[in-house]
This record gives C-alpha cells, sequence and structure tokens, in this order.
C-alpha cells in the first residue's frame, strides 16, 4: 500500500457485468476506484473488504490513498480515501465471496469470477501445459474456441519476452554499474578471436554444418561460459581468461596449427 500525492482529473462512469461504477483520472495518468464505493454497490463491509485488500499482496500493490473533497455535514472538506487502481478490480471481484454479496447481483459476480478462471486458464495454459497435449485438446474445440486459445497462447509468448527482456536489461545495467568491462578495442579483438574459432569449427565439421549455426554456437558457449548476457560485457578482469579459453578451443579444432595473430597481440587495457 502507498500514498501518493495524487490529485483526481476527472471522472468515468462505466459498466461492469450489468453494474455502474466509476473510475477516476489521477495526475498520473492511471484510474482508480473508491473501495468504499465498490464495496457498497455490491453490499459488502467497506472496512473488512479494506482489510482483505491490505492483506493481499496482488491487491494491496494496487491499493493507494487520494485526498478528495468529500460533503462534511453542510459543506465540502479533504480527505484521505483508500482508492485501488482499476488493473485490480478484475483479481478482486474474482476473489470475493459471493454469499456476501446482494442477492439481486450476485448471479452477475459469479458469472464474472466462471469467466475469469476460463480467461486465466487461456492464458497461462501454455506455461503449465506442452504443445503436444495442448494440440489434443483444442482438437476437440469448436473453431471459434480454437483461435480464441491460440489468440491467448500467442499473447502469453509475448509477455514471456517482455519479461526475460526486462530481465536481461536489469541484469546488463547490473554489470555495466557494478563491473569494469572490456573497452571498444578488446571488444574487436573478442569479435574477431570468436569468429576465428566458429571459422574453425566450420571447417571442422567439413563444412557440411551451416556457418551461420557454427557462428551462432561459438558466441552462446562464450556466453554462457563467463555468464554475461552478451560477449561485450565481459568484464576487464576476465579478459587474459578468455583469450586462453578462446586459445583452448582454436587448437581443440585445429590441432598442430599455429595460433592467429589475433590470439597473440596484447590488449589495450582501460585508462580507468
Amino acid at each position: 500500500m502507498a500514498t501518493e500525492q495524487l490529485e483526481i482529473l476527472r471522472e468515468f462512469p462505466f459498466e461492469f457485468y450489468g453494474e455502474t461504477y466509476r473510475a477516476y483520472l489521477g495526475t498520473d495518468r492511471n484510474l482508480y476506484l473508491r473501495v468504499a464505493d465498490i464495496s457498497e454497490s455490491m453490499g459488502l463491509d467497506y472496512p473488512g473488504q479494506l482489510r482483505r485488500i491490505k492483506n493481499s499482496l496482488p491487491l494491496s500493490r494496487k491499493l493507494t490513498h487520494i485526498e478528495v473533497d468529500t460533503p462534511y455535514q453542510n459543506g465540502i472538506r479533504r480527505r484521505t480515501v483508500a482508492h485501488m487502481n482499476i488493473e485490480g478490480l478484475t483479481y478482486w471481484l474474482a476473489t470475493i465471496d459471493t454469499s456476501r454479496v446482494k442477492s439481486e447481483i450476485r448471479e452477475r459476480i459469479e458469472q464474472f469470477q466462471i469467466d475469469f478462471v476460463d480467461t486465466v486458464w487461456a492464458l497461462y495454459r501454455s506455461d503449465i501445459v506442452s504443445d503436444v497435449i495442448l494440440a489434443e485438446l483444442d482438437a476437440y474445440k469448436s473453431p471459434a474456441q480454437r483461435e480464441l486459445s491460440e489468440a491467448m497462447d500467442q499473447i502469453r509468448a509475448v509477455t514471456r519476452k517482455m519479461a526475460d527482456l526486462e530481465n536481461r536489461l536489469v541484469r546488463i545495467e547490473g554489470f555495466v554499474s557494478e563491473v569494469a568491462v572490456v573497452n571498444a578495442q578488446q571488444q574487436r579483438q573478442l569479435q574477431e578471436m570468436i569468429n576465428t574459432v566458429a571459422e574453425a569449427l566450420f571447417e571442422s565439421k567439413n563444412k557440411k554444418m551451416p556457418k551461420t549455426q557454427c557462428f551462432a554456437i561459438c558466441y552462446n558457449e562464450f556466453k554462457d561460459t563467463f555468464q554475461i548476457p552478451i560477449y561485450s560485457m565481459l568484464p576487464e578482469s576476465k579478459m587474459e581468461e578468455a583469450i586462453n579459453y578462446l586459445a583452448k578451443r582454436y587448437r581443440h579444432l585445429k590441432p598442430g596449427t599455429q595460433l592467429p595473430q589475433i590470439f597473440t597481440d596484447g590488449t589495450q587495457q582501460s585508462l580507468f
């Protein structure tokens, strides 16, 4: 839960499963719901719901307090009011005990919860079940259901790629901020050495393996060996170790041949 210095710019009514709610646009350009308003509209105890939200990790991350004008006696006063980012609405409704909801809207909330479960399964099913089993399951669905499942699988694949990219960027930022990495000249030397090893691998396979595959193998092996996301992020302190590693790989692929000059040239150390 956080307290933000937010202001409400305007409000928007919207209909959700037959119920009309109000969303408030904050100065951070996010939409918020008043926890008290949503609780009241469903006939739920507001203090009880607020406690439940605070005790739920995903919901508490969407909870904030905003100062707003509220009626007071014959005038208006500023009060700090609990709001939830609208992104938390679906999860909140999905976890509500419908036996506590007003009877006139209980059926609609229960239908939403059923839809929520089906949608979440469709989105995350590819994380749980293999493609072979999914194909078998989809074979018995209608064309429309199969199309929906395939679309959700694609959406999930994109979100996984985005998460992976964000994780890589975090790791790279960590390398940059905490470790002195090889300089531009050393990067070019590493690149040429890895390319030389890749050419040797290509020749050792009698040129039957695609050259692009040989290059990919050598770059991936180098990154895996030194636990770095890209070769240019090699810590400068490991430069000599990297040269020895690549020279050893070259000798293994081309035994009895002289090391190319790139492996024996000196390296230009960073000045800082």
